[in-house]
């Protein structure tokens, strides 16, 4: 975060989900989920706030799409607003880094720094951090884990949040973002018609996900990488099971797609084998982000 007088830059990073269940249709409508998510710093979307004298919330944005009056970040300001009896003048400019429809999380990232913001500044109105939680859920499932900022695993509709420690050390993360738009209503509706009606055990199911000839999975237990979205979105989106064998094939000890896709992401023992095989990628026009864990997380 950068200040200067009456402006403040924030960067807001995305996750992605080491893996994802999907445990059932919940009563009231949502899916209950299991899942570890995981913070990355980029790709990330640039916040820039501006005081102003007149009351109230204006935003405008480097995707026009999302200059309405019914993103993550008008509902954050709007339920905040309505918690502590404030009513801020800011401006907000929204450049967006993080692709939309990958899975990462971009809009509930956006929400969460804003509510960071919001509070930071409200002075002698800023609200305990439980209370803060509860409103980030009110937002959006994934947005209280923003606030967390650490590797989580999480439950429920992604709201109930344990930290987690994850050993990573040597390991190099390829986050791929091809430009295909998944939608995540779509991909929900789409696995309760495939997998409702049949009881179906995701969990047990096919993943493609290790080169390993034991099957399982590299660093941690063979159930740490899957995703039950995938067998759905890549019937759909085959050109995405096509990019996640390629990664298989140029050397990654693991890939999963994360979330509801369509972003994929491979772990590798070699950070040189991840770096060359970014470059391809990359001169193939694709976008990708690598990371590096020298240390836990």
């Amino acid at each position: 975060m950068t200040t200067d007088h009456a402006t403040t830059t924030l960067h807001a990073g995305c996750k992605v989900n080491l893996n994802l269940f999907i445990c059932g249709l919940r009563e009231d409508g949502y899916h209950e989920l299991d899942s570890i998510f995981l913070p990355l710093p980029e790709p990330h979307d640039t916040l820039t706030i501006t005081r102003e004298a007149k009351p109230g919330f204006r935003m405008s944005s480097s995707v026009k799409a999302l200059e309405t009056m019914h993103t993550t970040l008008h509902s954050a300001y709007d339920k905040f607003c309505e918690a502590t009896g404030t009513n801020p003048g800011l401006r907000l400019h929204l450049e967006k880094g993080i692709p939309s429809g990958a899975g990462l999380g971009g809009g509930s990232s956006d929400a969460a720094a804003f509510l960071q913001f919001l509070n930071e500044n409200a002075g002698e109105n800023a609200l305990p951090q439980e209370r803060l939680h509860r409103i980030a859920t009110a937002v959006g499932a994934d947005v209280p884990f923003f606030l967390m900022n650490s590797p989580a695993h999480a439950s429920g509709i992604g709201e109930k949040l344990r930290r987690v420690s994850l050993d990573l050390r040597g390991l190099s993360l390829l986050l791929l973002c091809p430009p295909v738009h998944v939608p995540t209503n779509w991909a929900y509706k789409a696995w309760d018609k495939a997998f409702l009606a049949k009881n179906h055990d995701e969990k047990t199911s096919e993943s493609l996900t290790c080169r390993a000839s034991t099957g399982k999975c590299f660093p941690c237990s063979e159930r740490l990488l899957l995703n039950s979205f995938e067998s759905v979105v890549f019937k759909a989106y085959p050109k995405l099971r096509s990019l996640k064998e390629e990664l298989l094939l140029s050397g990654a000890a693991s890939a999963v797609m994360s979330g509801s896709g369509a972003s994929l992401f491979a772990l590798f023992r070699s950070y040189s084998t991840a770096s060359r095989v970014a470059k391809r990628l990359q001169q193939a026009g694709l976008s990708i982000y690598l990371h590096s864990f020298d240390a836990g997380v």
